[in-house]
């Protein structure tokens, strides 16, 4: 698991200046710094040779993934929606950015580039960045195995040096009848035991060691010993200085035939970014993390777009090199931003050191995280919760690995809607007004005269079934017009699963009432929506929102409060019946 502290932030979520200033202010503490530099050069190390790789296979000259990297890295993370996403290319885009280069050259890719940035930022301002909270949770939680699987398929091979002949190492796991011709590097292997033996021990021992550095610094002294230097891959020369930024020429381009592949693009490198940052959200111990999806968007574009003024290419929000910086300690946008830095700087100043560095050492971290992101333990606590979101989990996996990214996703989210439509129906939620006592609160015909509450003192409400994206309306329609209750009692002992967009909405009825002097009572919630719900803070000791174990507890501190401040009385005028 994760450890990261918990950084204060504005409450709501709401991506503007406040926020945005908050968290430039935690980027320069010195309590969080350190950890942020080591993880930005963990990052840094790890991006910089995957970012000349990804410009190579999308048909680009090689710095243009370093720029690209360097220059989006640092808007976005000064501006996304979320403090630890990690942005840069993305093995995702390249076939589509291989496509544009193949019809439209480099210029072509420039200019989808920026037309890519100028739709995302369109996008974002038009507050489509929030149709990612949709999203089923056993969707998101495939895409991340997915990506994680990817890994593995296409490191594993580089990580034991091998040499595939009429295969292609990225489906080296998907068919293993390349297996036999695979020829292994004893060199390689000894490399990576040692990067992933640091990566498992060294937290064991100290968690403030940064785990991921020592054991790339560990691998790349002894790749230089004796018989470990024969024949390693290694980063290799790198190239130097950063362009002038201009604006792309169209000259010689034809927009009508380029618009297809940049709406194209422009879907893919959002998605993927929404998906990523929602992935990031759902990681172990980062349950506080939240990230804002339009913000995000606004984000990318600009992204894009100054990475176009630059020659780059098209960037996206990287659920890889977001794992690797939380794992390796970042906390904060400094992790983010430094890695951008050092992405550069890499170059100019230690180019001659960090082309040192194995390749097999950088898979082998690779392959930890990618193992990381399958999340067994995860995934095993969601086949006991509820086998057939399990089941969609790993088929939107296994088809993201196979089939592709975009088609993968559209056949996870249309197996979660048949399991929705054919599995038991959506969580019931059942209403009642209650006394301070417990006893139903009864407004019948022909009260006048008699005294009533002002407001209810409770309103119960009582759900049952899961708790997802399908009942989120259900919830949120017992709390829509008033009389507001003083006390809303959600008794969730019968909910089993929630996902997160179930607890957005318990937190946002929360919100609605705290305005109103209205307070939440949890009751009976265990198992995976209790764990939630505490790492999400709403229902703190501090907080005026509170959780208790049984529905007896929540009665007796309502008795509690209740004798305190009587509550407020008026007369009825009215024989109406009040809704109950």
């Amino acid at each position: 698991m994760v450890e990261t502290p918990t950084l204060k932030t504005p409450r709501g979520w709401t991506a503007g200046p406040k926020r945005l200033w908050t968290d430039w202010k935690q980027m320069v503490s010195r309590r969080t710094l350190p950890g942020d530099a080591s993880a930005a050069l963990t990052v840094a190390c790890v991006a910089l040779p995957l970012n000349l790789a990804l410009a190579v296979a999308s048909g680009l000259p090689p710095e243009v993934g370093l720029i690209s990297g360097a220059v989006a890295g640092v808007v976005a993370a000064m501006l996304g929606g979320g403090r630890l996403q990690v942005t840069g290319p993305e093995a995702a885009l390249v076939p589509t950015v291989l496509l544009i280069s193949m019809k439209h050259g480099v210029a072509g890719v420039i200019v989808a580039t920026l037309a890519c940035g100028a739709l995302q930022v369109v996008l974002g301002l038009a507050r489509a960045g929030r149709l990612a909270q949709f999203m089923p949770s056993e969707v998101t939680r495939g895409f991340t195995a997915g990506i994680g699987l990817l890994l593995l398929d296409g490191q594993i091979p580089r990580l034991l040096g091998a040499v595939t002949e009429g295969a292609s190492s990225a489906r080296a796991l998907v068919l293993p009848s390349s297996w036999a011709t695979w020829s292994v590097h004893g060199a390689s292997v000894v490399v990576g035991v040692l990067v992933v033996a640091c990566m498992l021990l060294i937290p064991k021992l100290h968690r403030s060691i940064p785990a991921v550095l020592v054991g790339l610094v560990v691998a790349t002294a002894a790749s230089g010993l004796g018989v470990l230097s024969e024949g390693l891959a290694r980063v290799g020369a790198l190239p130097t200085g950063l362009p002038m930024p201009v604006m792309p020429s169209f000259e010689g381009l034809s927009f009508q035939a380029l618009l297809p592949d940049i709406l194209a693009l422009t879907v893919l490198a959002s998605l993927g970014s929404l998906l990523s940052a929602r992935a990031l959200d759902q990681l172990p111990g980062l349950e506080n993390h939240r990230t804002d999806g339009d913000q995000e968007l606004v984000a990318q574009g600009f992204a894009n777009a100054t990475s176009a003024m630059f020659g780059g290419m098209p960037v996206m929000g990287a659920i890889v090199r977001s794992s690797v910086s939380v794992q390796a300690g970042g906390r904060t946008r400094a992790a983010s931003v430094l890695h951008a830095v050092m992405l550069l700087g890499a170059c100019i100043l230690a180019g001659s050191l960090v082309a040192l560095i194995p390749m097999a050492a950088l898979a082998a971290i690779l392959v930890v995280v990618g193992t990381r992101l399958l999340d067994l333990r995860g995934l095993r606590a969601l086949m006991a919760q509820n086998a057939g979101k399990a089941a969609v989990s790993v088929a939107t996996a296994l088809l993201i690995a196979t089939v592709g990214f975009l088609p993968g996703l559209v056949a996870g989210v249309l197996l979660s809607l048949a399991w929705g439509f054919f599995s038991r129906p959506k969580a019931h939620v059942r209403s009642l007004l209650l006394r301070p006592d417990g006893r139903p609160l009864f407004r019948p015909l022909g009260s006048e005269g008699q005294d009533v509450y002002a407001r209810p003192p409770v309103q119960l409400l009582r759900v049952r079934g899961d708790l997802d994206v399908r009942s989120c309306a259900n919830v949120s329609a017992a709390l829509q017009a008033p009389p507001w209750p003083d006390f809303l009692v959600l008794d969730l002992s019968e909910v089993k699963f929630m996902d997160t967009a179930g607890l957005r909405t318990l937190r946002e009825l929360s919100d609605a009432l705290a305005v109103r002097r209205g307070r939440v009572l949890v009751a009976g919630a265990r198992n995976g929506v209790a764990k939630m719900m505490e790492t999400d803070g709403t229902w703190s000791d501090t907080s005026p929102h509170s959780m208790m174990a049984t529905m007896e507890d929540v009665l007796e501190h309502i008795k509690q409060e209740s004798t305190q401040q009587a509550p407020a009385k008026v007369t009825s005028t009215s024989g109406a019946p009040q809704p109950t």
